[in-house]
């Protein structure tokens, strides 16, 4: 394509959203501009995870946790970066542009920003309808990994586009006739966008509570306490991790309660190791070790510094350590035992666990929690005794007003063990 056919260069867009709704209440999680010059080569790109301030919706569907975009920017902070993409471009395209306007409109309205009235161009209308991938496919493009991924698809609609304007003389006239766009101006935040792959580089560092634990001295030679104190630890440890995730107040409280009792650094690595071993035997005790049940052992490993552990190597010990103990009579609580029957329960977000190889539902995870003695509230009020969530690190408002009111919040796979329901 030349040069000549374009008055300006087009940024290519694509938004990963919580939702298909930004009237309501939908935001977006991740944003990417692909800018192309008239001869289809690219002239810059900008992409960035978004802090929603929200749940992070369906993360079967963008890959996306809430753990991803715990510390991205919001829109507002990276609004004025994405401005600096698009100064210059005469248009905006996208594959389903309808899709990506209202949510670019609608985000710079929440700033009382007003955007012009710009032209648009979508690619799903000039290749005649179809999902993105069907159309590259079509017409012999590649791929750049997986799909909804906002710069992979903003790439490939982009190579898409500079194709159709090839062999579309009509839209290249009218593309030509295109003044830049007029954006309005925004102040810099002075926050940096953030990448997934940053975002997760940045988990992979062990937690600084971590390394404040492991930093105690050695006091002694090496031996597990007889005074109870590993086992007080590891009861912390377990009402800490009841919802997968150690906030500030949590990691004071381990960092406290390891020094009041004496615990060094040998004795703190012992006790995080003897919790992942019990964990992994309730994971084998029904002879079948689940993929929920595998992942919360990833998360679990990585919240105390055990990721570098086997896995595989650990339920095999647990297995065998399972068949060795004597004296259990079942493999899963009851509501009773864990203290919960009769509790007040209210769930919030996207449940991730499955009964008889389905997902379970709202409505499903609201009779299981009846069927095993709670009682199941709606919203979240100083009278809930505990919430579950399927996110560790979801910041729907039902999490924010539990942790404001000090209700106890638990992971789902953690909820179902409590209860006796056997998930995959």
């Amino acid at each position: 394509m030349s040069a000549s056919l374009l008055g300006g260069p087009i940024a290519v867009i694509d938004f990963e959203t919580t939702g298909l709704f930004p009237h309501r209440h939908d935001r977006v999680v991740e944003v990417a501009a692909v800018v192309v010059n008239g001869d289809g080569t690219i002239e810059r790109e900008f992409v960035s995870l978004v802090n929603p301030v929200r749940d992070i919706g369906p993360s079967s569907i963008h890959g996306l946790a809430s753990e991803d975009i715990l510390h991205a920017p919001r829109f507002e902070e990276v609004a004025s970066l994405l401005l600096d993409a698009l100064s210059g471009t005469v248009a905006i395209a996208a594959h389903n542009v309808r899709f990506d306007r209202q949510f670019l409109d609608c985000e710079f309205s929440r700033l009382e920003r007003t955007l012009p009235d710009y032209f648009t161009v979508c690619t799903m209308q000039l290749a005649g309808g179809g999902k993105l991938s069907t159309c590259c496919r079509d017409y012999g493009i590649p791929a750049d990994g997986d799909g909804h991924n906002a710069l992979n698809d903003a790439r490939a609609a982009a190579r898409l586009l500079v194709t159709l304007l090839a062999d579309d003389p009509r839209a290249a006239k009218h593309l030509r006739r295109l003044s830049p766009i007029a954006w309005p101006s925004i102040p810099p935040s002075g926050k940096q966008p953030i990448t997934r792959d940053q975002s997760r580089q940045r988990h992979a560092a062990p937690p600084s509570y971590l390394q404040r634990l492991l930093e105690r001295k050695d006091s002694g030679a090496f031996s597990i306490a007889t005074d109870g104190a590993v086992m007080a630890y590891g009861a912390l440890l377990d009402r800490v991790l009841e919802d997968r995730q150690v906030d500030h107040s949590e990691a004071d409280a381990l960092v406290a309660m390891a020094g009041k009792w004496g615990l060094n650094k040998e004795l703190i690595e012992y006790a995080h190791r003897d919790y992942l071993n019990q964990l992994a035997i309730a994971a084998v005790a029904d002879g079948v070790v689940t993929d929920s049940e595998r992942r919360d052992l990833k998360l679990v490993a990585r919240l105390l510094g055990q990721e570098k552990r086997d896995l595989n190597q650990v339920l095999a010990e647990a297995a065998t350590a399972r068949l060795a103990e004597a004296g259990l009579k079942k493999s899963q609580p009851t509501s009773e035992e864990c203290g919960l029957a009769g509790k007040r329960v209210c769930f919030t977000g996207e449940l991730q666990s499955r009964v008889d190889g389905q997902l379970i539902s709202r409505e499903r995870a609201e009779e299981l929690a009846v069927a095993a003695g709670l009682s199941v509230l709606g919203s979240v009020t100083k009278k809930l005794d505990l919430l579950v969530l399927a996110d560790p690190h979801s910041q729907s408002g039902k999490a924010k007003k539990a942790r404001e009111y000090g209700v106890r919040i638990m992971h789902e796979p953690v909820f179902w063990k409590a209860i006796g329901v056997a998930v995959t």
